[in-house]
């Protein structure tokens, strides 16, 4: 029965991704006529490199989530610092030709946490391509201010994306996963495309054994998961 509820959560999010992967792939044919129309190739052809790029590592990430799910993720103490840092990196030139500004924020010193390196930034810039995209069409006068940041709670540290979200909240949220698998937006309070970006990350963590929740961090509503500290340095110094 567990086996049958896992194909079909695969199933699911393979839909969505096909409904999500329908956008940059007509962006990149609207801006291709557009650059034939004005002539102005070169920047035309930077859009197209950078929505098929984004387009490609959603889908890579995705394919992750299905090895990490197969293989069961082995867990090592990982710097969240440092992952935080490489995912605003890769995130970059997505943020800046969105008019979105992207900031990093640790409120201390942490000892690492137990997580797949490699899936949790991929589940990071799998939030970040969905934040970026809802920012944008949000249309606010101001320059949207993202958030990849992580804060100690009461049960590890807390890791992930905020932003100034006006219809995120747990109930929201309960209600998309509700829907995921047979709305084409589930999270249509926030963002109009299908959000794939957030059940991938979702299915990433969740082969860490972390689950993906509404959190708030400096007065910003966002999307993140709570891990476990490693307890390496603390068996090193017993022994």
């Amino acid at each position: 029965m567990g086996n049958n509820k896992k194909i079909q959560a695969d199933e699911q999010l393979l839909q969505l991704l096909a409904e999500q992967l329908k956008v940059p792939l007509l962006q990149i044919a609207r801006t291709s006529e557009l650059a034939r129309m004005t002539k102005r190739y070169q920047a035309r052809l930077e859009t197209i490199e950078l929505t098929a790029d984004t387009a490609l590592k959603l889908l890579d990430n995705y394919l992750l989530s299905l090895k990490l799910s197969k293989l069961h993720a082995e867990l090592e103490p990982v710097s969240v610092a440092a992952v935080l840092n490489e995912t605003a990196h890769e995130l970059s030139k997505l943020a800046a030709s969105n008019q979105c500004q992207l900031e990093v924020h640790v409120s201390g010193r942490y000892e690492p946490i137990m997580a797949h390196r490699q899936g949790l930034q991929a589940a990071l810039a799998s939030l970040g391509y969905v934040f970026i995209e809802a920012q944008t069409c949000a249309g606010t006068k101001e320059k949207p201010i993202l958030k990849l940041a992580a804060h100690r709670s009461k049960n590890g540290i807390v890791a992930g994306m905020f932003a100034n979200f006006e219809g995120l909240s747990t109930d929201m949220y309960r209600r998309a996963k509700q829907l995921y698998g047979t709305a084409r937006q589930p999270l249509s309070g926030i963002t109009a495309t299908s959000g794939a970006g957030v059940f991938v990350a979702d299915s990433l963590l969740d082969t860490m054994s972390a689950h993906l929740r509404v959190a708030h961090h400096q007065r910003q509503s966002g999307l993140a998961a709570t891990f476990a500290p490693s307890r390496q340095l603390s068996f090193e110094e017993a022994s």
